[in-house]
């Protein structure tokens, strides 16, 4: 891209202690295919500079590859906050947001425009399962991810992570751009624009690898914040699902009921994460429980008078 080209595209990545990943994430930016001209401003809210030391030789200004802004954050910042602070500085029409533990495929920046080109007003990628083997973070990988793993064909939906997703600017902000909350800020966006008749559609042909983080204990913290946040979104954006929130006690029935699907999607479309889950299904239980106690603290968090910004 020449310097003097405007950006057709913003690449927008928040950052938090991302220096064991980021670095992949921007030489992957480096090597695209034919790319549109595009930009890449990380919103960075470590706090130390380990992040701003790996980015910084991605930059133009000393002699890098990218035409890369970041942007400090004094403390640390929820990433769909730091999304919507990328959103706001960007320069060009559509916007692509990339997490810093993610590496994309060449060609993810030219199909991210054709998916936009083609009447998307947002359109999400394939998740590839980290390439460092690991149980836990396998299990995490599927907790999080398994609607869009590889293989899974092209549909309109409305459940799109944001980990990789690419929006129509004017759509994004018509609809107020990402809530401020730790997990779930997604699912909040996604419905929103999905009841407002937007369309949303996951693409398996923009494609990109999740370094999901390993660790058992990471894991199970992990589902605590998914399903808390979960069980709140639910609530409070109403999401589908407003059986349990109606009555929190059938979250006991949650475990179970995830671990079911979890297989049968995997059966159907990634024969590999079957195999996987078929013999680890007793530790994907057991993750999914902890998830859905925090789901019901969630839904039991929000009450008339106690908005949901002030419940934790």
């Amino acid at each position: 891209m020449r310097e003097d080209d405007a950006p057709v595209l913003s690449v927008i990545i928040p950052a938090y202690l991302a220096a064991g990943t980021i670095g992949d994430c921007l030489a992957s930016l480096c090597v695209q295919w034919e790319p549109p001209p595009f930009e890449v401003i990380v919103v960075d809210s470590s706090p130390d500079d380990s992040t701003e030391r790996i980015v910084r030789p991605f930059t133009r200004e000393v002699g890098g590859r990218l035409d890369l802004r970041v942007v400090r954050r004094a403390a640390q910042t929820y990433p769909g906050t730091a999304r919507n602070i990328g959103a706001r500085l960007a320069r060009a029409p559509r916007l692509l947001f990339l997490d810093a533990d993610c590496t994309a495929h060449p060609d993810l920046l030219a199909r991210a425009v054709i998916a936009l080109d083609a009447g998307a007003a947002v359109a999400g990628s394939s998740i590839a399962v980290p390439e460092r083997f690991s149980v836990s973070g396998r299990i995490r990988h599927l907790l999080e991810f398994k609607e869009s793993l590889p293989g899974v064909p092209a549909r309109a939906t409305w459940q799109i992570p944001s980990a990789c997703v690419a929006f129509e600017r004017t759509a994004f902000e018509r609809h107020g751009g990402f809530p401020d909350t730790r997990a779930s800020e997604d699912w909040l966006l996604n419905w929103r624009m999905w009841q407002a008749e937007e369309r949303l559609v996951f693409d398996p042909r923009m494609r990109v690898r999740h370094a999901t983080p390993r660790g058992w204990a990471a894991l199970f913290a992990y589902a605590r914040v998914l399903g808390f946040a979960s069980g709140r979104a639910r609530l409070v954006g109403g999401l589908p699902g407003q059986w349990v929130v109606r009555r929190p006690w059938l979250a006991a029935a949650l475990p179970v009921g995830r671990t079911l699907r979890a297989l049968w999607w995997c059966a159907r479309y990634s024969p590999p994460q079957f195999f996987f889950l078929v013999l680890a299904w007793p530790a994907y239980l057991a993750v999914a429980a902890v998830w859905a106690h925090a789901f019901a603290r969630g839904v039991r968090s929000v009450t008339p008078d106690r908005p949901a910004c002030e419940a934790t």
